[in-house]
């Protein structure tokens, strides 16, 4: 797979900044770790921070087979996790490497079109397709995804910087992937599924 290196470039900035919490956190309370309530809440963090990053090695980077029931478990360690629900429908079958990158970062960019919490629906069908639909408060996909689902340009996604990121990566990975990526519109829906298709 061939990647911009521009992308590369902010993805690794996103990586590090949604990181940066969790260690700034660990960092102020090592020197309080005595004290039962700061030792409780590095605990706490610790886990956070252990989940996050097996989160990320999957999504970003040189992931392995997955079993379709271990993406929810994953999903735990998303930043957004406190004010967003990953809600995963039972299917069977193994992901190829590639798909899990593409299935877990489809994820992460559903959840930020929750800006006040909600849920994340992911559905796979038996051909392979998935949906993806955020529900919540003010659901809203981002503007940088559907610009690039309508033909937009890579280049000016990549231009809008690490906070919108996920977008470019996500359509990055379905052309590596050769996997169909679009919006479900339709009348009868405020908020459309993002479909992969098998």
């Amino acid at each position: 797979m061939s990647t911009d290196p521009r992308l590369a470039e902010l993805l690794a900035s996103r990586i590090c900044h949604d990181l940066g919490s969790p260690v700034a956190s660990i960092t102020a309370l090592l020197p309080q770790a005595a004290d039962p309530a700061a030792h409780e809440i590095l605990a706490e963090t610790t886990v956070e921070l252990g989940a996050r990053l097996k989160l990320f090695s999957a999504a970003f980077g040189a992931s392995d087979e997955l079993a379709w029931g271990d993406l929810a478990p994953l999903l735990l360690g998303a930043p957004m996790a406190h004010r967003v629900r990953f809600e995963v429908a039972e299917a069977v079958g193994q992901l190829q490497p590639g798909r899990v990158r593409l299935l877990l970062a489809a994820a992460l960019l559903a959840a930020e079109a929750l800006p006040r919490g909600g849920a994340v629906r992911i559905s796979r069908d038996p051909d392979g397709s998935v949906a993806l639909l955020p529900e919540g408060r003010d659901a809203q996909w981002s503007p940088t995804l559907v610009r690039l689902l309508s033909g937009g340009s890579m280049e000016m996604a990549i231009a809008e910087g690490p906070r919108r990121v996920l977008a470019p990566w996500v359509v990055a990975q379905a052309a590596a992937e050769g996997a169909e990526l679009g919006l479900a519109l339709s009348a009868a829906i405020a908020m459309p599924p993002l479909l992969i298709g098998g």
